[in-house]
């Protein structure tokens, strides 16, 4: 067996674990990523992926191949909410409402402006794949599935994992410098005795992956359908693929089932009827069963992401209702938080206070992301009473729904309000700001005082800044014939850019000694305002409008697309205020940062 030493070991080889090995390939850092199942997910559960995970990828070199088999967005740019699918009854098949979503429709124009490409959907069971063909393109025998943690150690040098080899039942020790923990809290977290506060748990959902030609009764715009039902229950119908629209072959059904049952006393044929008898479909439809899987959801956070050497992300720091779609993409964008932190202390380059800024920086959007996952689920209780569902009572909410369809005044009222009530679960399917508008008020980064934007209590409008701590602002730039992001200025191998205006010549000396200094890669970019400049320019004039710097000023990106650090304007000591920032940013000067 195996004894192995690698700088990061990472725990978990699903969309978390994978997305670590690609970015932490990329930077340069070595490592090896176990996981107990024998491959990839076989489950279509997680499948939305925001804006902000897309530019993740596509600063990686990812996205192109996630939208090459993923679900395109005329293909799920609605929601639709109806009584069943088919059925023949006086209430069935009625749509009660349908939502432009995900940038489409009438949320089209901000979605596109704001970001570099699409949100899109590609469910669980196809995109580990993917990502682990990239992962093991990058790191070559990095990747050990059907091996399991069974136990670690840890002291000031490093870590010491044991881990089996499933097929064998051999075990090996690993001896690392630092553990990620992306194993959706099976282990590590409970082996550090780290809390997860917060509450779930009280009921189960089923989720059926299933095939079926289900083309007459599906709108090609619609992704999700949510289902309710006479008896007051909800449940959701997502479109999996391989093609998109009313083509889809695949699909998959989630439906809460009461305490104490479980999927396992469910079999083929008892999961069939369910699945007829939620949707209303016809006996002689053919359907056919691939997997059914159940889960409890929660609403928790883990109150430390970090215990000595040993870090948390994806499921492991926090897991939230499917509402919103946050799980996976949170856990993506954790760890291409912490890999390029990695890399520079590893390398000596930072301190250890350069770590610890991973979880002053990602537990409070954690925390956010979840909060918002749960107001979506309890909003469903207005949706529930502008309906007039009565929960296991079918004949009264039969009654609520025919008076709701009735060409009546009063018909024509309860349809307002439901309008009313329904357009409130934007917060779920137009939430902008809230996938690309989080950022770090602690942390490495350097704040200068200034406030941060107002914030729609809505989530839906994101207002860009080169603030300190938030994402860079997207917008598109001209470099010869090339047309490119400000995000294409950032690479994905680890280095740090400083963007400056057309006249900022003072920062690029700075900037260089700066470099040679702290041991860090730098790029200066100086945008320029006209054709004639010799890097890329600003021809559409919206870099001008979001940037927030004089013509002479400069913009510090961190490696992971942050704003880190900005001078308004020009300095006659550029110099010593690039090497004071560096050496605060990279853990070298005192505590982490904090600012408001």
């Amino acid at each position: 067996m195996f004894d192995v030493e690698v700088p990061v070991l990472v725990v978990g080889g699903g969309g978390c674990g994978l997305a670590a090995s690609v970015f932490l390939a990329d930077v340069g850092v070595r490592h090896l990523v176990v996981e107990r199942r024998e491959s990839t997910s076989v489950l279509p559960r997680a499948h939305y992926l925001n804006q902000r995970t897309m530019e993740i990828f596509r600063q990686h070199g990812i996205a192109d191949d996630v939208y090459r088999i993923s679900c395109p967005l005329p293909n799920m740019s609605e929601v639709a909410w109806r009584t069943s699918l088919g059925g023949d009854g006086p209430v069935d098949g009625r749509e009660l409402y349908r939502m432009d979503a995900f940038g489409g429709g009438s949320t089209a124009g901000p979605y596109a402006a704001d970001s570099t490409g699409p949100s899109t959907n590609l469910p669980q069971h196809r995109l580990e794949p993917l990502l682990r063909r990239h992962a093991e393109r990058r790191a070559p025998g990095s990747l050990l599935f059907n091996h399991q943690l069974e136990e670690f150690t840890q002291d000031e040098s490093g870590v010491l994992a044991r881990v089996t080899d499933r097929v064998t039942g051999e075990t090996g020790t690993v001896r690392a410098r630092y553990l990620l923990g992306a194993d959706g809290g099976r282990s590590v977290g409970r082996t550090l005795g780290i809390p997860m506060d917060g509450a779930g748990g009280g009921f189960t959902i089923i989720s059926v992956h299933f095939s079926a030609d289900l083309s007459r009764w599906w709108s090609d715009p619609v992704l999700m359908t949510h289902i309710f039902g006479l008896d007051g229950e909800v449940s959701v119908l997502v479109a999996s693929g391989p093609e998109w629209g009313s083509s889809s072959e695949e699909w998959a059904l989630h439906f809460r089932v009461p305490p104490g049952t479980s999927a396992g006393g469910l079999d083929t044929g008892a999961i069939t009827s369910r699945v007829r008898e939620l949707l209303k479909l016809p006996e002689d439809l053919g359907i056919r069963i691939h997997h059914v899987s159940e889960y409890r959801p929660e609403a928790v956070v883990a109150r430390s992401f970090r215990s000595g050497r040993a870090f948390l992300a994806g499921d492991a720091a926090h897991r939230q209702p499917p509402a919103a779609g946050g799980g996976l993409n949170t856990a993506i964008q954790d760890v291409h938080n912490l890999a390029w932190k990695f890399k520079a202390v590893l390398d000596g380059r930072a301190g250890d206070a350069l770590l610890d800024s991973y979880e002053a920086e990602r537990l409070p959007v954690a925390r956010r992301n979840v909060g918002w996952a749960m107001g979506c689920l309890l909003n469903y209780g207005l949706l529930f009473a502008a309906l007039g569902m009565a929960h296991g009572k079918p004949e009264a909410t039969e009654a609520a729904i025919r008076e709701l369809l009735a060409d009546t005044p009063m018909g024509e009222t309860r349809r307002a309000v439901v309008r009313e009530a329904f357009g409130t679960q934007r917060i779920e399917y137009q939430a902008h700001d809230i996938e690309i508008g989080h950022h770090y008020t602690a942390g490495a980064v350097l704040p200068d005082g200034t406030p941060p934007p107002p914030r729609d209590p809505m989530g839906a409008v994101h207002r860009p800044t080169t603030r300190p701590g938030h994402r860079l602002p997207h917008v598109w730039l001209r470099h010869g014939d090339t047309r490119l992001s400000t995000h294409d200025l950032v690479g994905g191998d680890g280095g740090f850019v400083l963007i400056t205006g057309p006249l900022g010549e003072g920062w690029a000396a700075a900037a260089k000694k700066a470099a040679d200094t702290h041991g860090v890669a730098l790029t200066v970019v100086p945008v320029g305002s006209g054709p004639d400049a010799a890097g890329p320019w600003d021809a559409e004039g919206a870099w001008a409008a979001v940037r927030e710097i004089d013509d002479d000023g400069a913009v510090l990106v961190r490696p992971d697309q942050h704003v880190a650090w900005r001078s308004v304007r020009g300095s006659r000591h550029a110099d010593q205020e690039l090497d004071a920032t560096f050496g605060r940013l990279l853990g070298r000067s005192g505590a982490t940062n904090s600012g408001s």
